[in-house]
């Protein structure tokens, strides 16, 4: 179900003349009488709240119909002494955040006057109340009060609160690591050499890094610099789980500990700058390029996402499962809202730990505008192998990496145009990964592909086309022109012939193919010689198949045209 248009609640009042409109509410609609406008007001701001914190699409308030009688014309009562646009003014003054909702009036046959809608979407900033303090969710068919787990839940999913930056109760200085602490001075020797946190003493270092705010430990200094003991015993669910399998069915390493998040990093980084991860080498001229299962700047970027953003409040664990054919990192706590796997390349980040991703910032170990998550996928990529994939259940965030699909063309070309000063970048890489498993990509699939508007997907397309890099070429001029590998690249790519079947068959040689088809099968249709020229189903070669068959059906061509509308096809014509 979803939220019900004008014509659908009309069709809902036709069941007042035997059921009371209590009996038609649901989780996106809601009858309401009318007083007047003040009392309605109260209800609006109460119920735009309540909706705006669901989960689904949101809800619609009906005012003027008596929720609890039966019969048409004694439940429809119809609302008047209202303004449309000052209700909908006063619902956005009069809710936390504003609510924009969407205010008509619906004409109804029966009772007096017009029913007053007001629709509300489901918000992007949760958790919304009233300016009276007031917190309701949709519950089934009832808003209730949003419980103050539940509420601060929501605030963290929305990262509206900054779990990381408040008290961690019962610490002290004292509960801090002097070893951990040294650590992240030794990370940022090592990264900023220059920063001016590094000669400060420890109080004024950590004080720096917002690990002390106000002379008192915070959740990100326990979880970046708390003894061990003191970690576990204030915050086990702070806990990192390392799975080694050596096949589908047995384990070869089963590590559960409670580290500091920078241990933690240290600890996955020494595992796979060891034999546990092991290099592929291949020559790309007079140099060879070292080719991990694993690429380690992927895999430190997705340990430290998974770190940085988890849900510290869920009791659940960062899980790495770490196999020959792929790595899964698992964070507990759903994507902020606004974030999708489908938006997750384009999407600026939205820290849910706002206090522990600055520190991790000012340490040079992560980058606040999110770039983090390109990284994951070009270093992947950039070897050709198979594009990392994120999915989410709601309560937690998979990222796979894959070792599958080392290419080693593409890892040469790449490195080639790279030291040619030709950058191969992410959007680069993105398409060719796509064109490696299909002939042709347009300007609507790049769009999907890139995570991209269209406009700026066919930028990318184009400027591929052109010096330095040329890799691929397009074919056609108008909006659904298509883009294939460029000769060359298609050769090292996808072998000898790939080049010739994407682009077709000789030209010269259509019409002699169209001949032999009319002769076996007598008729030929657009579908038809698209299927047997090779063209594909784009719209740019649906086009083409039409300028051919017009051409061929000419004074002095081989087709005549029979058939209307949808139903065209040709036939030879006699004589010819």
């Amino acid at each position: 179900m979803s939220i019900p248009d004008s014509a659908q609640i009309i069709a809902l009042l036709e069941r007042l003349k035997d059921v009371p409109a209590d009996d038609l509410e649901s989780h996106f609609l809601d009858f309401k009488p009318w007083e007047d406008a003040k009392a309605a007001l109260k209800f609006a701001c109460e119920y735009a709240a309540c909706f705006a914190n669901a989960n689904a699409d949101g809800g619609v308030l009906v005012f003027g119909v008596a929720d609890k009688v039966v019969g048409q014309a004694q439940a429809i009562v119809g609302a008047k002494g209202y303004d449309p646009d000052l209700l909908r003014r006063q619902i956005f003054n009069g809710t936390r955040p504003g609510i924009d909702v969407e205010v008509e009036e619906i004409a109804v046959q029966e009772g007096t006057g017009r029913l007053l809608v007001v629709r509300v979407q489901a918000g992007k900033q949760k958790p919304y109340g009233t300016t009276a303090g007031l917190y309701k969710q949709r519950v089934g068919k009832n808003c209730m009060p949003l419980d103050p787990i539940a509420f601060q839940q929501s605030q963290v999913r929305t990262a509206a609160l900054d779990w990381s930056g408040a008290p961690a109760k019962g610490l002290t200085i004292q509960d801090l690591d002097p070893l951990q602490i040294e650590r992240a001075r030794r990370i940022l020797r090592s990264k900023a050499p220059s920063s001016g946190l590094i000669g400060l003493p420890d109080i004024e270092f950590l004080q720096g890094l917002e690990g002390i705010r106000g002379g008192q430990v915070t959740h990100a200094g326990m979880i970046l610099f708390a003894r061990q003991e003191v970690l576990s015993a204030h915050c086990p669910q702070a806990q990192f789980h390392y799975v080694l399998h050596d096949s589908e069915t047995s384990v070869a390493r089963n590590d559960i500990e409670r580290l500091p998040l920078l241990e933690a990093v240290e600890r996955i980084e020494q595992i796979f700058q060891g034999p546990l991860n092991p290099e592929q080498e291949i020559e790309v001229g007079l140099f060879k390029l070292r080719i991990p299962q694993f690429p380690l700047e992927g895999v430190r970027e997705a340990v430290l996402n998974a770190l940085t953003h988890r849900d510290y409040q869920h009791p659940g664990e960062i899980l790495v499962r770490h196999s020959k054919q792929e790595l899964v990192v698992t964070s507990p706590g759903g994507f902020i809202d606004g974030i999708t796997p489908e938006n997750i390349l384009r999407h600026e980040a939205v820290p849910r730990n706002r206090t522990l991703a600055n520190a991790l910032v000012k340490l040079r170990l992560v980058e606040s505008s999110g770039i983090g998550r390109k990284r994951i996928f070009r270093s992947a990529l950039v070897y050709g192998k198979r594009r990392p994939e994120y999915t989410t259940d709601g309560h937690a965030v998979t990222l796979k990496i894959f070792n599958q699909g080392t290419h080693e063309a593409l890892a040469r070309l790449v490195a080639k145009l790279d030291g040619q000063g030709a950058e191969v970048g992410l959007d680069q890489l993105l398409v060719l990964d796509a064109l490696r498993g299909q002939d042709y990509i347009d300007v609507s699939q790049a769009s999907e592909v890139l995570q991209l508007s269209r406009e700026d997907a066919r930028r990318v397309l184009d400027g591929m086309c052109l010096p330095p890099l040329n890799l691929i070429e397009r074919r056609g001029y108008s909006s659904s022109a298509t883009f294939h590998l460029a000769k060359g690249v298609a050769k090292d790519l996808k072998g000898k012939a790939a080049y010739t079947k994407a682009r077709g068959l000789n030209p010269v040689r259509y019409a002699e193919m169209a001949r032999e088809y009319l002769r076996d099968h007598k008729r030929i249709t657009n579908t038809d010689l698209r299927e047997l020229l090779g063209l594909g189903d784009s719209a740019s070669a649906q086009v083409e198949a039409s300028r051919y068959l017009k051409k061929w059906s000419q004074d002095d061509g081989f087709l005549e045209r029979q058939g209307t509308g949808n139903k065209i096809f040709y036939v030879q014509k006699k004589h010819a």
